[in-house]
């Protein structure tokens, strides 16, 4: 009986399977290996450690709680489905934050920054 190491190192067998035409098939038996296949590209390994040590600048302007709560109220008649997305945990604690500063629910956030992405907000432009 061989250990696991002599059973790794093995060759694989090729079986002899007979095909319909009447000719021999070799088929080899496959083989797991423990060799590493790829690697992390390293750039952006690195490129990921930055953008967690600097978040993005925050350039936008906040709407304001009349603006959300006004699209939210245009919406109570529309035919609504609910959208599931998963985020990053420290953007939670960002829109969570904005909520509370903004005195609005956090749903009505984000049903205001959809909308805005797809172009059905109309924001007051502000002098």
């Amino acid at each position: 009986m061989g250990t696991y190491t002599d059973l790794l190192n093995q060759k694989p067998k090729a079986e002899i399977a007979p095909s319909g035409s009447g000719q021999t098939v070799k088929k080899s038996t496959r083989k797991s290996t423990q060799k590493v296949t790829s690697t992390r590209d390293k750039s952006r390994e690195v490129s990921r450690k930055k953008a967690h040590q600097h978040p993005r600048e925050k350039s936008r302007t906040l709407p304001t709680r009349d603006e959300i709560q006004e699209f939210s109220f245009r919406l109570r008649d529309e035919l609504r489905v609910k959208v599931q997305a998963e985020v990053p945990h420290g953007w939670q604690e960002e829109l969570d934050e904005i909520a509370r500063k903004l005195k609005v629910r956090k749903l009505e956030l984000y049903r205001f920054i959809l909308g805005e992405f797809l172009g059905k907000v109309e924001r007051k432009q502000t002098a």
